[in-house]
């Protein structure tokens, strides 16, 4: 996998040419006050992209709740801001401010639904969604998009790493300009058991396996064969030949008999997750002569694996405690310990102290 593999995968590189099988999406380049927010530490949203492109009442009523009249009285969730924004001695962090850029993104939330689905270059905050109201990646404002992608690691190796896995990637070697873009794309709603990744070596596919290996779904096995029959057509018709690369990792939506649509594509190599394969194993079906490619999906509730995102909720101390990986961590973490056990103990024969005389 070299440099111009993963650019050619980028998502502005491909959508012109796909437009047509894929899901609609606005495209709109990040300014460099924009980039410097997403480098800088802490979390502060901007004051003017709090609310989405509904009225704030309307997106507060909930179904069965139209006769409440508490839940549509202005005066009343004034009192409740006013209430939340009393002053106190706590230093608060400067709200940034994004000008045209914040109205870009707010009309194209409104050009697409009002509802959005954002990503950059590459990745979308998936490990992320833990932050968000309703853990989904569902946006309707502009605070949306900025929370999610402030708080994934995803996009941060986007922004700082994006060719570290390459063949001929150098550190102190000049890397190709890139213009870094933010990609809102209309809100579907998700259906992981229609979803599959595909992997693509000289144009031909070798792979097919559930994009989603934490359930198991029965109706894939029954419809297996119409799966991997449409989905070979629409690679060997829409995408091989076609995309630049010849090879590549490509995720489809199976949405019925005969109508599948394009998601994204993906470097052909280890910086893409190989899901239910390795790429030990995909480098073995490179050199077998097979009329069809293997398709793996969960076959039983006992082959269902662990969300790969779960640990992303967990704060990184904890998680580096858990696994062994920075040992100044627990120690700090012995000594806050063996200090709570000292305090306890002082203050058990204070009392007892205090009880004898």
């Amino acid at each position: 996998m070299k440099i111009s593999n993963v650019c050619n995968c980028a998502f502005p590189e491909w959508y012109s040419k796909f437009k047509t099988i894929t899901t609609e999406s606005i495209l709109i380049p990040l300014p460099e006050s924009f980039l410097t927010y997403l480098h800088t530490d802490g979390l502060v949203l901007p004051n003017s992209s709090t609310h989405g492109v509904y009225g704030k009442a309307n997106n507060l009523i909930m179904d069965g709740d139209v006769e409440d009249e508490d839940l549509r009285d202005d005066e009343l969730m004034r009192m409740y801001e006013s209430d939340w924004s009393t002053g106190c001695s706590t230093l608060i962090a400067e709200s940034p401010d994004f000008g045209e850029f914040d109205l870009k993104v707010k009309a194209a939330i409104k050009t697409l639904g009002g509802r959005v689905f954002p990503k950059l270059n590459w990745s979308s905050p998936k490990d992320a969604s833990w932050i968000a109201f309703d853990k989904s990646l569902m946006c309707t404002c502009p605070s949306d998009v900025y929370l999610l992608l402030k708080s994934s690691q995803f996009i941060s190796h986007d922004l700082d790493q994006p060719f570290d896995q390459c063949e001929d990637y150098q550190k102190d070697a000049l890397l190709p300009s890139l213009t870094y873009t933010l990609v809102l794309r209309k809100w579907e709603p998700p259906n992981p058991a229609s979803e599959f990744r595909c992997f693509v070596h000289n144009n031909k596919l070798i792979g097919v396996c559930q994009r989603n290996a934490n359930k198991f779904y029965p109706h894939i096995i029954v419809n297996k064969n119409v799966v991997l029959e449409d989905i070979c057509e629409f690679v060997k018709i829409h995408i091989a030949e076609k995309f630049v690369e010849t090879n590549y990792v490509v995720d489809v939506v199976h949405v019925k008999q005969g109508h599948v649509i394009l998601i994204d594509f993906n470097p052909f190599g280890p910086v893409t997750d190989a899901l239910m394969f390795t790429w030990s194993e995909l480098s073995d079906l490179i050199t077998q002569i097979k009329e069809l490619p293997c398709f793996r999906c969960v076959e039983s509730e006992e082959g269902v694996q662990c969300s790969d995102y779960a640990n992303f909720a967990f704060p990184q101390d904890i998680q580096d405690l858990a696994a062994g990986e920075d040992p100044y961590k627990f120690m700090d973490w012995m000594k806050i310990l063996t200090q709570k056990e000292f305090d306890t103990s002082s203050s058990s024969e204070e009392e007892e102290g205090t009880a004898n005389t």
